[in-house]
């Protein structure tokens, strides 16, 4: 997704805006995505039109572009929960039954 939004950092601080309803302070951010603080400021910043920035923290006010982190997280979510299920699947344990797939529950094996 990185070339998208030019850096894999930035990427990953408009996913964690996206992410959760509620202000972020900058440090809560970058401990979440695993950069420096100052780096994640310095991105903050430099996203003026897309973020504000209040007293309770940073939030990502484009709906646009948080609809569309969301779905992609979303998306993400899926496919990893479905891989996670089929490895369980293909080592003969069974998958949680509240996150598995109907064809995965049953106990027949995943197709790759």
């Amino acid at each position: 997704m990185d070339p998208l939004f030019g850096s894999e950092t930035r990427a990953r601080v408009l996913e964690q805006l996206a992410a959760t309803p509620r202000a972020q302070s900058a440090y809560r951010v970058a401990q979440a995505v695993g950069a420096e603080p100052v780096q994640v400021i310095r991105i903050l910043k430099g996203l003026e039109g897309l973020t504000e920035h209040s007293a309770e923290g940073w939030v990502l006010t484009n709906e646009l572009l948080r609809d569309f982190l969301r779905d992609r997280l979303a998306l993400r979510e899926a496919r990893v929960r479905f891989e996670k299920d089929a490895l369980l699947v293909h080592f003969g344990l069974r998958p949680r039954s509240k996150h598995g797939s109907g064809r995965v529950r049953q106990g027949n094996r995943v197709r790759t």
